[in-house]
């Protein structure tokens, strides 16, 4: 397996500031049919503390293969 980040509406998500107590977050490009985790690290904002955490393990099913999705690479979250 390989370690990626999460792309959001501004870019990767990599150092980003959780604007509340909790934050959505949708991976349009995660692996069909392959067993994927993720994990996040959350620091305090004065640097006093952190916590990581990773959830369980699930294959996203695949669907029908005869039917294709397509999506925006500029705009991962709008698919036809």
């Amino acid at each position: 397996g390989a370690r990626m980040l999460v792309r959001g509406p501004e870019g990767l998500y990599d150092g980003y500031s959780i604007p509340a107590d909790s934050l959505v977050i949708e991976d349009y490009e995660a692996p069909l049919g392959a067993p994927i985790y993720s994990s996040v690290l959350t620091i305090n904002a004065d640097g006093t503390g952190s916590e990581y955490r990773t959830t369980d393990t699930v294959i996203l099913d695949p669907g029908d293969p005869n039917y294709v999705w397509l999506t925006d690479p500029a705009r991962p979250g709008v698919g036809l």
